[in-house]
Formats: C-alpha cells, structure tokens, sequence
C-alpha cells in the first residue's frame, strides 16, 4: 500500500504541475493572441470543456510518464523505445480528446489546441533532452570509472 500511495502521490504532483502549465499558457497564449489579432478580444476565462480536458490530458501524461520516462519506471526497455511508445500513446491520447471534446461549441478552442500542443512538445523536448543528459553523462562518468580502474 505504501508503494501504490509513494506513486500514486509522484503522479498527482506531475499532473498538477502539467495542469497549471495548461492553464498558464493558455492565459498567456490568450493575451498574445488578443495582441496580435486586436479585433479578438480575450476575456480571461477558461470554459468549463477545456478544464476537463485539461484534467484528464494532465492525469494521462503524468501516468505515461511515470510508467515510461521517468528514472524508476516499471518498464525496463532502452530510452528510446520508451519514448517512442511514450510519444504514441500521447498522440492517441490527444486524438480520444479531439474525438471526445469537437462537439462542443468553444470560442477559444484553437487558442486552447495550440496551448495543449506546445505543452505537449515541450513534455517531449523534455524528454529528448533528458535522455541526451543522461548520455553524455554516464560517458563521462565511464571514462572516469576507467581513469580510476587503471590507476589501482
């Protein structure tokens, strides 16, 4: 029970820090927007639609993160087949969001897609940059690992 609470808890945390980044830019991507097309005002306000999706595109790629990129996820494959299956299942997520929230009549929902979309690339550059880190430095701890062992 403490293991399944340990993560459950890693996960809530990711999710709402990746909710508030919904919701940060997409307030700031409203102004933006409002700045450079004058005749669309923004009122500052997010439609209930878009916090529910942004709920549940929290919680879906705070799971696909910590059962995928993170440094203790339970699958053991190579990073890269990870984040590609990562990447994957993230695009089907955002597709079943398409699919589940077209019908439903939003003023901003462009404005709302861009947002979700850059958040989205931004979780994967992340995770790009994380695995080029994590190379270059276990390189260069294994040549030090091989100065010491040569030295004894």
């Amino acid at each position: 029970m403490k293991t399944f609470m340990r993560e459950v808890l890693a996960a809530k945390t990711l999710a709402a820090m990746i909710f508030a980044g919904f919701m940060c830019g997409y307030m700031v991507a409203g102004y933006l927007y409002a700045v450079v097309f004058p005749r669309a005002s923004f009122n500052f306000t997010v439609p209930f639609i878009f916090v529910l999706e942004g709920v549940a595109l929290s919680v879906v790629v705070a799971v696909l993160w910590r059962l995928l990129i993170s440094d203790d996820a339970p699958v053991k494959w190579r990073f890269p087949a990870r984040l590609i299956l990562f990447a994957l299942l993230l695009a089907t997520a955002l597709v079943a969001c398409v699919l589940v929230f077209f019908p439903f009549p939003t003023y901003w929902a462009k404005l709302w897609w861009i947002v979700i979309g850059c958040v989205t690339a931004a979780i994967g550059v992340l995770a790009v940059i994380g695995e080029l880190y994590a190379r270059i430095t276990g390189k260069r701890y294994t040549e030090v690992l091989r100065k010491y062992q040569a030295n004894l």
